[in-house]
């Protein structure tokens, strides 16, 4: 079962010990003892002393008190503040996916929406309009239909991509994600 942002951080912390041989309170010890009150220099210094790049921007961000997972909206205000125009139709599918078993699990750089623990589908704001990643069961109905940019978020398992303008599309691909 695949797990969301905020859980896998919470999965990060609670493995250090057996991965790294120190838990969390044992490397907040490390970076406490070397002064080190900055996150990016944190990372940088979990980084030397061996650790992989996830565990050490987690352990930075849970000792520096910058886990953005913590805030879903405030991470979700973030993705749209550049494209702030596509924000209500992101609204709208969040809207459309309250009656189903699609569950929100934004993250910094695009908002999946999961069902039985897998991303269902992905959006992301671009420059062309709100991005959608998914596995569409009718891909042929979907004239603007592409091959899925992993770049652009969401699992490399979605297979399309669609530019949504319009929140009748919007509400079109949540009822045929969800069916």
């Amino acid at each position: 079962m695949a797990l969301g942002p905020k859980a896998m951080g919470e999965a990060i912390i609670a493995n250090l010990k057996r991965k790294s041989g120190k838990d969390l309170a044992e490397w907040q010890a490390v970076l406490a003892d070397e002064g080190i009150t900055d996150r990016k220099a944190a990372e940088a210094r979990l980084l030397e002393h061996g650790l992989g790049r996830i565990q050490a921007m987690t352990i930075a961000e849970v000792t520096l008190g910058t886990n953005h997972y913590d805030e879903p909206d405030d991470l979700v205000e973030q993705l749209f503040a550049k494209f702030p125009e596509q924000r209500p139709l992101f609204d709208r599918a969040v809207a459309a996916a309250n009656d189903t078993a699609l569950t929100l699990q934004p993250c910094r750089s695009y908002a999946p929406f999961y069902a039985d623990g897998r991303i269902a589908v992905s959006f992301k704001p671009t420059s062309r309009g709100l991005y959608a990643a998914a596995i569409l069961p009718d891909a042929a109905a979907w004239p603007d239909r592409q091959p899925h940019k992993p770049s652009l978020g969401g699992s490399a398992r979605l297979t399309d991509g669609v530019y949504l303008h319009s929140p009748t599309d919007v509400e079109r691909l949540i009822s045929e994600i969800s069916a």
